[in-house]
């Protein structure tokens, strides 16, 4: 991944080795089985089983008639069970080939789902466990759907660009959760606006103002540090990147769209915890704006924040030489004037039939670029706003900032949850 967020996307095609001969070869020997078998069924697995899992699960069934959801795996058994009554209730239960040798759980469930035959995993667990699912899912020849964000940190965030380079080397497809690319209103007036109906870009603005997510859970005698972390996963950085890299990642996408996957060379954050204190809710903040800056002199403000009991505003807004665009409302003023009823077409659905049409039709569709570099806008945001500090883009690349445990299992100790002091927190 080049550290100049303006270079042209690298091309990831190399020389062939022996060795990548190889690993195609026994690529297109697994997408043979795939599409010569008589009842042409891709088999799929999903790691994670919570709300987003089951609703990926879901979501990959309606995109095509022809696969089966065949092994469940979570780091705890109700997510699993669960996920497999509410799928075996769905139109789509007679594709639920589940059985119960095929639930997997604990800290190695996602490495039993890959090696259960499957030729697709769906990764939606937390974000901090991504970079190594989405390694062994590779490294194992399987075709992947992975959640967004990608990383919690930038170690893992080049360990996940590793990861799709050698996918896209073997000839996988690679599908980023990162939904609104999906969205067909979205793609039109994004489209408009890079066909130049609102000008010379001037000024991008995003805010996302909400309650925030509800998924504490409390905490039991018999949990240890680590498992009451893991099942509060939203309020812990090392699981959840916080929440502008975890759900503000939508925004940051979507303004990284509209820039042709150009990136900001630096930003500066802020932000804290005001209503969302105590140790129930981990170490994570409850609102940050940041100011992301692009060699070309534009500004992209973008702010968040997670309190119950204030107005809410949910809004990606661009400026140009020529007029405006407001992206949620699908709306253009000035020299160009448009307006789109709002769509209505499901973008969860969507991204998973761009996923078999390019499996079934050996397109090797590749998200590798955009999901980690906006990953990488959220992580540099927070590292920005925790420390009170500018941070480049060359900076976050290139940092050795690692909030992964030592050990994964319910014996091992957690990363330390302090709380930043932004002026106080070192950058690393």
């Amino acid at each position: 991944m080049p550290t100049n967020p303006n270079d042209s996307r690298r091309n990831f095609l190399k020389t062939t080795s022996a060795g990548t001969l190889a690993s195609l070869m026994a690529t297109s020997a697994l997408q043979s089985r795939a599409y010569a078998a008589e009842d042409n069924v891709l088999k799929v697995g999903l790691v994670g089983c919570g709300g987003r899992g089951t609703g990926a699960a879901r979501d990959t069934l309606s995109a095509d008639p022809h696969c089966r959801i065949v092994a469940l795996g979570d780091i705890f058994p109700e997510p699993a069970e669960r996920a497999l009554r509410q799928l075996n209730a769905t139109e789509y239960a007679d594709r639920v080939d589940v059985t119960p040798e095929r639930v997997f759980t604990g800290f190695d469930a996602f490495q039993k789902v890959i090696d259960s035959d499957v030729d697709i995993v769906l990764l939606a667990t937390p974000p901090g466990f991504r970079p190594q699912q989405l390694e062994a899912a590779i490294k194992a020849g399987k075709h992947v759907f992975c959640e967004k964000p990608v990383a919690v940190d930038p170690v893992g965030a080049r360990r996940v660009q590793e990861a799709g380079e050698s996918a896209r080397e073997q000839g996988l497809t690679l599908v980023s959760g990162l939904c609104w690319r999906y969205e067909d209103g979205m793609k039109e007036v994004i489209g408009r606006i890079h066909d130049g109906a609102v000008g010379d870009l001037q000024a991008l603005y995003s805010t996302r103002y909400n309650a925030g997510v509800d998924k504490r859970q409390a905490r039991t005698p018999e949990m240890s540090d680590i498992e009451f972390q893991i099942r509060n996963w939203y309020y812990f950085t090392w699981l959840s990147a916080d929440f502008f890299a975890e759900q503000f990642v939508h925004e940051l996408d979507k303004m990284a769209w509209v820039m042709q996957d150009q990136y900001p060379e630096r930003v500066l954050a802020t932000g804290g915890r005001e209503t969302r204190t105590g140790d129930e809710n981990g170490n994570v903040f409850d609102h940050i704006s940041a100011c992301f800056y692009y060699p070309n002199g534009l500004r992209y403000q973008a702010a968040s924040r997670q309190q119950a009991g204030c107005s809410n505003e949910f809004q990606d807004f661009v400026v140009g030489t020529k007029g405006t665009a407001d992206l949620m409302a699908y709306k253009i003023e000035g020299e160009n004037p448009w307006r789109k009823r709002k769509n209505v077409n499901n973008m969860y659905h969507n991204e998973h039939v761009a996923m078999y049409d390019s499996i079934r039709n050996q397109k090797a569709l590749n998200n590798t670029e955009y999901m980690v570099k906006s990953s990488l806008m959220g992580i540099m945001a927070r590292m920005s706003a925790y420390t009170g500090k500018e941070v480049t883009w060359e900076q976050a690349w290139d940092s050795k900032l690692d909030l992964s445990p030592t050990e994964y299992s319910f014996q091992g100790t957690p990363p330390a949850a302090d709380i930043a002091v932004p002026g106080v927190t070192p950058l690393v």
